[in-house]
């Protein structure tokens, strides 16, 4: 009689409905929580009401499954700055790339940040939350560029900013067309407010030594940082800045997903750590994938990552980007492990595989600890930054055992610091002399196919052992420790 029972409960919470026309049937519980159906209203009804009153009304039963019909769920434009609001415990789930939730594309322009489908809200955060197996169209082009997001943490809201999201995961959808297609974020520091940049007296006031300190890297924040984040499986396409965004995020997974045309690829930033970015295919318009601001114990894995071929043929466009933001901090980026990627860039002319930027508006930036191994850089590799390289210095990188299809630049010690850069075991295939600019660097057991190595007269110390050229190597350096280097003989083919 139990199991009779228990079957007919599950029969009665399965088939709840929401719908348009009218409130759902009784959502039953059973021993695997609520399910609430909710057919698809069509392109003439705005689903707006339809998805948060089912969403409000599982969280209220203490979570399950709002499980969405095939067809259309039409989403509008609120006076606040989001549309529907995801709550713990929600398990937003569709049938596939027949269920399309999507932002009408006959909203009228606006340039403020907007969220459609808003995980938690700007004061008030959600854990344990699930959206899986749906289609999501931002329409931010069609808009007119309005900074329409997918779907999105941001706790921005002051009393906010020590509270953060858990345990979220977006997996096996489909996202068109949205400024970021998956992201939490807070406002990074006490320098940007909700909706804007501050203004350049402000940021001079900010800068200030007893105030530079304040921001995302205080120990309550960084306590207090979003945890266990993954976004893997999803195809992304036609998306904006950044495609997804980890941000203040201590535990993350950005696996798997088919990431095509986009503005940025994935980036952590804002302090974010024990992040792993894995196996991801990303063709983009102007940045790969992104370790930003902050960022430490980070590794990049088994990625393939190129621009777009229709990219300006002039621009830098680096497959693996390190960088800062416009934020007048001394940061550091640590403990990096970029490993077994191919990053591939044949179609502008720096052919920038690897890039190192501090952005003018910072007060330095240490890069250090960042080991590269196993990857193929079809491109040239730069382990310089050629726009601040007065404020930026990096130590401790061990680049080796990668095949390089370009040249390893690098920079001298008067324009840029660098110290213990260890660049061994590379196989170079570039027909060209690669000039070492750097002091102190050890270039060791590296195979030089078709090229040679060149020590300008700026370098230093620099230590060049074991490594096979195709052509003499040349010294005019100083100090410089050259010993067990050999000249290849040409085979008879």
């Amino acid at each position: 009689m139990k199991r009779i029972l228990s079957l007919i409960t599950l029969l009665a919470f399965t088939h709840g409905l929401v719908s348009a026309a009218g409130p759902a049937a009784p959502a039953e519980q059973s021993a695997n929580g609520f399910e609430l159906r909710v057919p698809a209203p069509g392109p003439d009804v705005i689903a707006d009401d339809i998805l948060q009153q089912a969403i409000d009304k599982v969280a209220a039963a203490g979570g399950g499954v709002v499980l969405l019909g095939a067809g259309d769920f039409k989403l509008s434009r609120h006076a606040d700055d989001e549309t529907v609001i995801i709550k713990s415990n929600i398990t937003l789930r569709g049938q596939g790339y027949a269920t399309h939730l999507y932002f009408d594309p006959k909203t009228p322009p606006n340039d403020l940040r907007y969220f459609p489908i808003r995980i938690g809200s700007a004061k008030v955060p959600a854990h344990n939350v699930v959206i899986e197996h749906l289609r999501y169209t931002g329409h931010d082009k069609a808009i007119g560029g309005g900074s329409i997001m997918g779907f999105n943490a941001r706790l921005d809201e002051p009393e906010s900013l020590l509270l953060s999201c858990d345990n979220v995961t977006v997996r096996n959808c489909w996202i068109y067309d949205a400024k970021q297609a998956v992201g939490c974020t807070k406002a990074a520091t006490s320098m940007y407010l909700v909706k804007r940049v501050i203004s350049a007296e402000e940021a001079k006031a900010a800068a200030e030594p007893e105030k530079v300190r304040k921001g995302y890297f205080d120990e309550d924040r960084m306590a207090t940082q979003f945890k266990n984040w993954q976004v893997h499986h999803n195809y992304i396409e036609t998306c904006g800045n950044k495609a997804i965004e980890l941000a203040e995020c201590n535990g993350g997974l950005i696996a798997d997903n088919h990431i095509v045309d986009v503005i940025d690829g994935p980036q952590v930033i804002f302090g974010s750590r024990n992040v792993q970015i894995k196996d991801n295919v990303v063709y983009f318009k102007r940045t790969g994938i992104n370790v930003s601001e902050g960022s430490h114990h980070i590794r990049v894995s088994g990625n393939h990552v190129e621009p777009m071929p229709e990219v300006r043929q002039g621009a830098v466009l680096p497959c693996l980007f390190f960088r800062t933001e416009p934020l007048p901090l001394h940061s550091k980026v640590h403990d990096v492990v970029v490993t077994g990627n191919i990053f591939r860039n044949q179609h502008t002319t720096p052919k920038c595989t690897l890039h190192f930027v501090t952005r003018p508006e910072a007060l330095s930036c240490v890069y250090e600890g960042i080991t590269f191994t196993g990857n193929v850089f079809d491109g040239d590799a730069y382990l310089l930054d050629p726009r601040m390289p007065g404020l930026t210095t990096i130590r401790d990188i061990i680049f080796a055992d990668n095949v390089c299809e370009g040249d390893v630049h690098s920079e001298s010690q008067s324009k840029m610091k660098s110290s213990h850069v260890l660049v061994r075991g590379n196989m170079m295939r570039n027909a060209s002399t690669c000039i070492i600019k750097a002091s102190g660097w050890i270039w060791s057991g590296n195979t030089h196919v078709n090229g040679t190595v060149e020590v300008a007269k700026d370098a230093e110390a620099s230590i060049i052992r074991d490594n096979v050229t195709a052509a003499p190597i040349t010294d005019h350096g100083k100090d410089t420790v050259s010993t067990g280097n050999l000249v290849m003989k040409k085979s008879k083919d």
